[in-house]
């Protein structure tokens, strides 16, 4: 029997929102492609957010395989890359797909034998049938997959639970994006047409895990969608949970728009909902004009205290994301968004540094402008998440941004003010939804320890003096008019 290893890379002491237990889920994606690869084959899993696939002397950690397939998003690329290393010095096949290796398949190529853009799922049968034979392709286009293709189709949940003892777990009931905000890689993933399955296929997996996991993440980039039929569907899906009985904790990932929807917020609650994660990135217009963030502005910042109210009036704690380091940033900033917070009682507020994921507009921005200067790839690959800085900012120092963060921090992350946060929630959420109070709480004690890490992160960046070195060329280089060469700075 052949034997087949799927592996979800982690950088070795990266510390981010896998540090946040609701975030750290069993890895779906994978359980999907063992479910559909021929039965003569057998199959592992490995998370590295829970074990390690290869050891400190570079050697892999699992005995042996046939075939490996690894996913990565651009953050995980370099300990992708070495593990394939590990793997191909070992004679074993390796395959790589996911968001990386769609956005940047020449440089996966160097590393791996087989190279999938987009979305796997498609024709993964396909690419294993071509190893049996002898013919595997150097690379393959998996497409937009059709949400069609995930009727009766469960990813192998069972033994990823059985492996590594998850709490929580994700589903998918939507994918794709129509919006082009500048620092978003998922267009370019899942394309631009938004696309839903089935809500009675959706009933029936949620039917099939009830009970079964402390929490679920509705893994969609925006379950409520984008209009009307969008908006009517999952009112639907939630009002089919209720009628089911499928009372589940769960939260996910929508916009601002959903604090209209009365009907459909009471549905959320009564079918188990504890909050939703709304990217908020700015309290600046111009910022969120500069990121092309359009479905806020629709809305418009005077209205985020209105719809954080009407959400948390239902029972569900709200979730915010914020970013900062846009050129509409500066000093000032950390103060109004630390006022908001406080002011609009907002249960969560999760916060990074603007990060230029790989081939996005905002990545082509600053790269033209010759503002990167975290450029030493692959390695530099680790520093592309939102807890450290890759460019050269514009309207404030980097001593301004470790300032601005340590302020954040003290004024709604210390101990004494999460509690006075909580009790809030306690007192808003807690008359119609308890749980999403202790939802609140707990992301809230987890965040602590992933922020101090960014601060960290920065401090560590300027006593290195590497910014000070990058912005000292950047200087030379707008002073030369862009007539000289800038090249990687390797700390």
């Amino acid at each position: 029997m052949k034997k087949l290893v799927l592996i979800n890379p982690h950088p070795i002491g990266n510390v981010g929102e896998e540090n946040v237990s609701v975030l750290n889920q069993m890895p779906v994606n994978l359980g999907y492609l063992k479910t559909l690869t021929p039965k003569h084959w057998q199959v592992d899993i490995i998370d590295e957010t829970q074990e390690p696939a290869i050891n400190d002397a570079g050697d892999i950690t699992f005995g042996g395989a046939d075939l490996v397939g690894i996913t990565s998003v651009s953050y995980q690329a370099n300990r992708a890359y070495q593990i394939a290393t590990a793997c191909k010095k070992r004679g074993i096949s390796v395959i790589m797909g996911g968001i990386h290796a769609t956005s940047h398949p020449e440089e996966a190529a160097k590393y791996v034998d087989c190279v999938v853009i987009r979305e796997a799922v498609t024709l993964w049968e396909n690419i294993i049938t071509d190893f049996d034979k002898g013919c595997l392709q150097k690379r393959y286009d998996g497409g937009l997959t059709p949400m069609e293709i995930y009727h009766g189709l469960r990813s192998d949940r069972a033994f990823l639970k059985d492996k590594y003892k998850y709490r929580y777990s994700g589903i998918i009931t939507t994918a794709g994006c129509p919006f082009s905000c500048e620092f978003c890689s998922v267009p370019q993933f899942q394309g631009k047409k938004y696309r839903e399955r089935p809500i009675e296929d959706v009933l029936d997996e949620l039917e099939s895990i009830k009970g079964q996991y402390r929490g679920l993440i509705l893994t969609d980039e925006n379950f409520y969608g984008h209009g009307k039929k969008s908006n009517e569907r999952v009112r639907d899906l939630f009002k089919g949970m209720v009628e089911r009985g499928i009372y589940q904790n769960w939260f996910g990932f929508t916009s601002l728009n959903i604090y209209k929807d009365d009907e459909t917020l009471d549905y959320m609650v009564k079918s188990g909902c504890v909050g939703v994660l709304i990217g908020i990135e700015s309290i600046n217009e111009e910022a969120l004009k500069t990121m092309n963030k359009n479905v806020n502005l629709r809305i418009s910042i005077e209205k985020y205290f209105e719809a954080i109210e009407n959400i948390r009036k239902h029972g569900l704690a709200v979730w915010g994301t914020m970013v900062f380091g846009n050129d509409a940033d500066t000093p000032e900033t950390f103060k109004q968004v630390a006022d908001f917070v406080l002011n609009s009682h907002v249960d969560i507020m999760t916060c990074g540094i603007l990060c230029p994921f790989i081939n996005t507009p905002l990545y082509m921005r600053l790269k033209g402008d010759g503002r990167l200067f975290r450029t030493n790839f692959p390695e530099d690959w680790k520093y592309y998440t939102s807890h450290h800085l890759t460019y050269i900012l514009k309207n404030m120092s980097l001593q301004e941004l470790i300032d601005g963060f340590q302020y954040l921090f003290d004024k709604i992350y210390s101990t004494e003010v999460l509690r006075k946060r909580f009790q809030n929630a306690k007192e808003i959420l807690g008359i119609k939804n308890m749980n999403a109070a202790m939802f609140a709480f707990r992301v809230n004690l987890d965040w602590q320890n992933v922020y101090q890490h960014l601060i960290q992160n920065l401090k560590e960046l300027q006593s290195s003096g590497f910014y000070d070195e990058a912005l000292k060329k950047y200087n030379q280089y707008k002073k030369a008019d862009k007539n000289i060469e800038l090249t990687p700075i390797v700390a």
